[in-house]
């Protein structure tokens, strides 16, 4: 589920966007609010401050302050009320009723007569045989928990990721050392040679790397991250190298860079102008 931000009407609320919001609680990782119309008294809101559409694309970190939050506002609630119980939901796709694209979790809290209505349905969804197939299939794909790592493997762990970071940076710089002999080359031929083949070539070579450079950056930004998460002793796997635990790059679509990157002052500041060269040396060639 891809939304953007702007349209978002709890990001909104986390904006400052929204006058009339009722916050309950806001810090740097999370805010609690109440929402427009509460199913009960002193229903609660609470959501990530960043925008993220879908429970499965919280980061470690993020999924750890959020639940943290979401237990600190049912203390709270529960304090202050005294309900006969509670009920904590939270509902990600629009099969499961989600209708705001931002992850949220409700605090309910709940009175022997009040007006919510929870039921669920007679029976099981499946016979004992293919319950068994379904619980090999998530044994397979979920992620071993988390265990106490030593100071000596952390600051070993943080050392593989830097050395990462390191040759993201140094692959960078090589590629602009590559480009640009080949710049010179390819556009000054194709002025005095007055070839257009070749000038097309040297815009080719400008993109391809400009978007290999780019795509370092978006890696080096990500380990970057996972290094800060393992630093400050987040629950990352021990010795992992995957920066999706500590990121929110999308894994589906992790060796293309986003927007942000292609902007960035290593890239566009370098390549944009170079590209540009070389259309103005093509449309010289075209004209008669």
């Amino acid at each position: 589920m891809v939304v953007d931000p702007a349209t978002c009407p709890f990001c909104e609320i986390l904006t400052g966007g929204d006058a009339g919001a009722r916050v309950v609680h806001r810090d740097d990782k999370v805010t609690a609010f109440f929402p427009l119309e509460p199913a009960t008294r002193g229903h609660t809101l609470v959501v990530p401050n960043r925008h993220v559409a879908d429970l499965t694309d919280l980061t470690v970190a993020e999924s750890r302050d959020l639940g943290e939050a979401v237990h600190r506002t049912a203390r709270a609630v529960r304090s202050a009320l005294s309900p006969d119980g509670l009920n904590v939901i939270q509902s990600t796709g629009a099969a499961a009723t989600q209708t705001v694209p931002h992850v949220h979790f409700h605090v309910v809290p709940r009175w022997s007569n009040d007006r919510m209505i929870l039921r669920w349905p007679q029976g099981g969804a499946e016979e004992e045989t293919a319950q068994g197939v379904i619980i090999l299939a998530i044994r397979e794909v979920l992620p071993p928990k988390a265990v106490h790592v030593s100071a000596e493997d952390r600051r070993q762990h943080l050392s593989f990721i830097q050395a990462v970071i390191t040759h993201m940076s140094q692959a960078s710089s090589s590629s602009k050392s590559w480009l640009l002999p080949i710049v010179t080359l390819t556009y000054g031929y194709a002025i005095t040679g007055k070839s257009l083949l070749v000038a097309l070539l040297g815009c080719l070579a400008v993109l391809v790397f400009g978007v290999l450079e780019a795509n370092y950056l978006k890696q080096e930004r990500a380990f970057r991250k996972l290094y800060d998460e393992v630093a400050s002793g987040r629950p990352i796997p021990a010795f992992s190298m995957n920066p999706a635990l500590a990121s929110p790059v999308d894994a589906r679509a992790n060796y293309w860079p986003d927007k942000p990157d292609m902007h960035s002052w290593a890239v566009a500041p370098v390549y944009v102008p170079l590209i540009l060269a070389g259309l103005g040396i093509v449309a010289w060639l075209l004209c008669p």
